[in-house]
């Protein structure tokens, strides 16, 4: 009797938490806010070299967030627990790193299973960029995912949705639900677009790549000739139809992802010796261009190439490409010195022109006045 008495009062108990548990876990999802609506919330690091004696010296965290920016942002429709896990009570304690290879909260409607980023974190951990596919020793400072998907605050969609009115139309000819028809499509068009102008894409690059002293840390080239390229010149001028970082390194009609870019010494590489000419030949590229086209290492020429040549590297190469290499890098060193002197010779000469020019006019200028004063001396 005992035995059924006390299965009864468990049931019962249960029963009578259950709408608690659901109440605290709603709080929990939803009242995300309370705390973190307020500009000045934040912490301060603590590590071993600064323990909380010298708070001027350790880095502090901004935990604020914008709600209407936030629902403007990729992942605005996502709840705060769909990223940030292991959160059951407020105030909560120490909140685990985002582990963006986690399972989302939706489903893919493709394979009816739950949506992962896993593929393409795991992809990008055997990049040149990840944590397994660098050859640096010192693996700190490597890029993260949200170093390059930052959430823009505005995005230019213009050109693309004229026309999409039309499209929906014909869509909706054999899909009843209009909704429906119209979420999917603008997500597909959404993902058609590009999410970057080339500036934009140079620009974020260039935030590391032409950092001399973070490169020299990983044992690579700063492309700081990059920007004295014919491609460069021409997407500073506003051609969006000219090549920038990722159309070279990462090309989609290739078969290559941003999140699988491999180092140029690889042999399936984009950029590797033998596949140059192929990368160059892509649609809308140099279709028509010849073997010798895309020979050669100096697509961005850098001073910071003849420094690599000589180091102790883990690449895994013989003599006689190191040498190869060394003279290839020599030679492109030797004509980056002649453009060099090239540049400095324009710019003299242009200054000189245009210093004679002002020089000339001052001359006329003065003549003209001189003139004057004699003529009015002279009627006097």
């Amino acid at each position: 009797m005992s035995v059924y008495l006390t299965m009864i009062l468990r049931t019962a108990t249960l029963l009578f938490l259950l709408p608690f548990s659901i109440s605290i876990m709603a709080e929990v999802e939803g009242n995300c806010e309370l705390c973190h609506k307020f500009p000045g919330i934040g912490r301060y690091t603590q590590t071993e070299s600064d323990p909380a004696k010298d708070p001027a010296h350790r880095e502090k965290f901004i935990l604020y967030i914008d709600d209407e920016l936030y629902d403007a942002s990729y992942h605005g429709k996502i709840h705060c627990k769909g990223c940030h896990i292991g959160v059951d009570k407020i105030p909560h304690t120490d909140v685990p790193k985002v582990d963006c290879a986690t399972d989302c909260h939706i489903r893919d409607p493709s394979v009816d299973k739950a949506f992962s980023h896993k593929k393409i974190v795991d992809d990008f951990r055997k990049s040149v960029h990840g944590v397994d596919g660098s050859r640096s020793e010192d693996k700190s400072g490597l890029p993260v995912c949200k170093d390059c998907h930052t959430n823009k605050t505005y995005h230019i969609d213009i050109e693309a949705r004229v026309g999409t009115e039309d499209f929906l139309k014909v869509c909706n000819e054999c899909h009843q639900s209009e909704a429906w028809t119209k979420r999917f499509f603008e997500h597909m068009l959404y993902r058609s677009l590009k999410r970057r102008t080339s500036r934009e894409v140079i620009k974020l690059c260039s935030r590391c790549h032409m950092d001399a002293e973070l490169m020299a840390k990983h044992n690579l080239d700063y492309v700081a000739g990059f920007k004295e390229t014919f491609h460069a010149k021409a997407i500073s001028y506003g051609d969006e139809d000219v090549a920038n970082c990722l159309n070279c390194h990462a090309p989609y009609q290739l078969g290559f992802s941003p999140h699988r870019i491999k180092s140029a010494r690889d042999e399936s590489s984009p950029t590797h010796s033998e596949n140059k000419i192929e990368t160059c030949r892509q649609a809308g590229c140099h279709m028509k261009a010849q073997l010798k086209f895309g020979a050669g290492s100096r697509v961005h020429p850098s001073p910071g190439k003849i420094q690599l040549v000589g180091r102790t590297t883990t690449t895994k190469t013989t003599t006689a490409s190191r040498e190869a290499e060394k003279k290839l890098l020599a030679d492109t060193l030797f004509e980056a010195k002649v453009i060099g002197w090239i540049i400095l010779f324009y710019k003299v000469l242009i200054a000189c022109v245009i210093s004679g020019f002002i020089l000339h006019r001052s001359l006329d200028i003065y003549a003209a006045r001189r003139e004057k004063r004699i003529m009015r001396s002279l009627m006097k």
